[in-house]
């Protein structure tokens, strides 16, 4: 087979020369041509970019390996809910009897009924501060327990030991310390192997509707009292 003798041309096809290069021909409309085509082949490999990325985000958040705090169902608000101090209905712990103090006193005119109440306290493991004399509005009762906002859980142990104690909130109490003062329906502590340490509620009336007011009856309250009945 004859090669072509002319420079210019290499099996069938035309080799463009220098001169051809920066003919006006070829520098205005190839160099367009060739610029669109790359402009256009960029945007086409952002457009497959952009769109294999929102591919795999979506993947990403429906499998949940993705969370997005913006597209998270946004939570109901909560209700305030009305607290009782009076008569809290949340549960409480059972406290370890060495570690609270129990004021005991003597509601009655029975002589020695706090001082016999305390030391069977003692004997249960109970720090018992004060012992002496209180009155109570009615004393027809087992007994009340007084406690501050901070004894909630220490009324409710020692009335694990002594039960049906009536409930008395004083707002104004400091600490943790618990008055009990006894009544006369008062017979003795609950037996020691009967006495429930799990959680519970703390043992109280709670407030009668406002319609039934007038029928209600006020709880027993321990009013400190100087009079001496005897301990």
């Amino acid at each position: 087979m004859a090669r072509s003798k002319d420079p210019n041309d290499w099996h069938g096809h035309h080799i463009i020369s220098e001169d051809e290069l920066v003919s006006p021909e070829f520098t205005t409309e190839d160099r367009i041509k060739r610029r669109r085509r790359i402009r256009h082949g960029i945007i086409l490999m952002l457009v497959v970019l952009m769109l294999a990325a929102a591919l795999v985000l979506a993947y990403l958040v429906n499998t949940r390996t993705l969370v997005i705090d913006a597209l998270e169902p946004k939570p109901a608000a909560e209700v305030p809910v009305a607290v009782n101090e009076a008569c809290p209905t949340k549960q409480f712990s059972y406290i370890d009897p060495g570690k609270m103090t129990v004021n005991v006193l003597n509601g009655t005119q029975i002589y020695g009924l706090a001082g016999a109440t305390a030391t069977k306290l003692k004997k249960r493991g109970f720090k018992v501060g004060e012992v002496g004399n209180a009155s109570l509005s009615n004393v027809q009762v087992v007994g009340a327990i007084t406690s501050g906002p901070d004894g909630y859980a220490q009324a409710m142990t020692v009335q694990r030991h002594l039960k049906d104690l009536k409930y008395v909130y004083d707002a104004k109490r400091p600490g943790k310390t618990v008055d009990v003062v006894i009544g006369t329906k008062y017979k003795d502590l609950v037996k020691e192997k009967s006495v429930n340490k799990k959680p519970g509620k703390l043992g109280c009336t709670p407030p009668k509707p406002k319609a039934a007011a007038k029928t209600s009856t006020a709880p027993a309250k321990a009013e400190p009292s100087t009079d001496n009945k005897g301990n």
